[in-house]
């Protein structure tokens, strides 16, 4: 029972160190995905602030082309000016001058909010462009140095696992099978250590018997509580 305690508790340790291998691994992919996630969240706004800028770039060279008639429109009123024969068609001209000089007055003004809007969407989308470089350059200096890791991390894990089968092939089915159930349900701790009495996997007193037992090491015991696989260091 001793050696299959000692095979158990070396296969523990390895896993465990396969477990941190693959926490490490996946730690370095969440990184490359938060920097993946990043770059699409900002290039996504680089390309909403794009159309928004097209959008209104279109909407003030239509702008442009309205004006344009209406000053063709005034040059064209008041060249009727000097024609005119009665006091009445001059003040309807004059009406008509006014209005259309109203008219473009306002399209003036339509078209300076276009430009100041413009000019804002061009600051902001400067400011996310510079943004998303900066992400895409951390990112590319950083995803060279992860994928190193990863394939460290990759060589390492291959390494475990061939000695992880050596030792596994040693202990019996059965034993082997209630161990990596333990394993996986006991947070990677399947075989505790006993000590003064108690279960150092839950923290829980064993009954005296029991703790005493674990000293004759005749056969695997678990612990009441936790179900863990005890073992117990040898006395001095």
């Amino acid at each position: 029972m001793h050696e299959k305690m000692n095979l158990i508790r070396e296969l523990q340790e390895i896993d465990q160190e396969v477990s941190s291998i693959e926490s490490t691994r996946l730690g370095y992919r969440n990184e490359l995905a938060d920097f993946d996630a990043a770059t699409s969240r900002i290039q996504g706004m680089v390309d909403e602030l794009t159309a928004e800028m097209e959008d209104l770039q279109k909407e003030e060279a239509q702008l442009q082309q309205e004006l344009v008639k209406e000053q063709d429109n005034i040059v064209k009123v008041e060249s009727r000016l000097p024609e005119i024969q009665t006091q009445k068609e001059y003040v309807a001209v004059l009406k008509e001058i006014d209005l259309a000089k109203k008219a473009n007055k306002e399209i003036e003004d339509q078209v300076l909010g276009k430009q100041q809007e413009v000019e804002t969407l061009t600051e902001d989308l400067k400011e996310k462009q510079d943004e998303l470089n900066a992400v895409a350059e951390k990112a590319d200096a950083r995803r060279s140095e992860l994928d190193q890791l990863l394939d460290e991390a990759e060589k390492q894990l291959q390494e475990k696992k061939k000695v992880r089968d050596s030792v596994a092939k040693d202990v019996p089915a059965s034993l082997l099978r209630k161990y990596q159930t333990l394993f996986k349900r006991r947070g990677g701790l399947a075989v505790a250590m006993a000590r003064n009495g108690a279960c150092l996997g839950c923290n829980m007193q064993l009954p005296p018997q029991q703790f005493n037992s674990l000293f004759r090491q005749a056969d695997l015991q678990t612990c009441p509580h936790c179900n863990r696989l005890l073992y117990v260091e040898p006395e001095a």
